[in-house]
């Protein structure tokens, strides 16, 4: 039997060198970040009823309305018209995960979350996505990181905002040997021969 290179049909792509290889992208370091911009993340992400039960028992998280169908149908009006809620939590690291490759993929530590609300339940079977607007920038103790406050907000398949919450990131600043594809990197290296 034939493998598929000797077949023609693997591809291989070229040898990169470890200088050309990076592992994150070069468009948000804390310098790529201005304070009143809104980044909308291009994914969404449908929450499953398997994954509502699952990780709602998986933290031990006790309130009926997560799991008890029964209880919920029989007080409608107390009960989202009869409908088990998912827990705020999943929610919440739904919402973030959704956000991370273009907020947090560069950041050294998530420092806080405050100021969360849930505004709106959510449902097994909704698609949630994310937006973050920066609030605010500063430095931190570390030379090579700084301090960005974004408001994160996670939005439903029909447009409302089912949560909101403020987070403080501790996200790297850009090298000298500046990522490729961020630009400014071959001033950057200008700047340091100039020093």
């Amino acid at each position: 039997m034939m493998t598929l290179d000797e077949l023609g049909m693997l591809e291989r792509p070229p040898e990169a060198s470890k200088t050309d290889a990076h592992l994150t992208r070069g468009d948000n370091y804390f310098e790529d970040f201005v304070v009143g911009d809104t980044l909308v993340h291009p994914r969404g992400r449908t929450l499953s009823e398997a994954e509502h039960m699952m990780l709602t028992n998986m933290v031990l998280n006790t309130a009926q309305l997560h799991f008890n169908q029964a209880m919920c149908e029989e007080s409608p009006d107390a009960y989202f018209a009869g409908r088990r809620v998912v827990y705020g939590g999943l929610v919440l690291a739904f919402v973030a995960g959704l956000a991370s490759e273009e907020t947090t993929e560069n950041a050294l530590a998530e420092l806080s979350m405050d100021n969360g609300r849930h505004l709106s339940p959510v449902f097994a079977g909704d698609t949630l996505f994310a937006e973050s607007t920066v609030l605010q920038k500063r430095d931190s103790d570390l030379p090579d990181a700084g301090v960005v406050r974004f408001r994160l907000i996670g939005k439903n398949q029909r447009g409302e905002t089912v949560l909101e919450i403020d987070r403080e990131v501790l996200i790297k600043r850009r090298q000298r040997s500046a990522h490729p594809d961020a630009g400014g990197g071959e001033q950057e290296q200008e700047d340091q021969r100039g020093e």
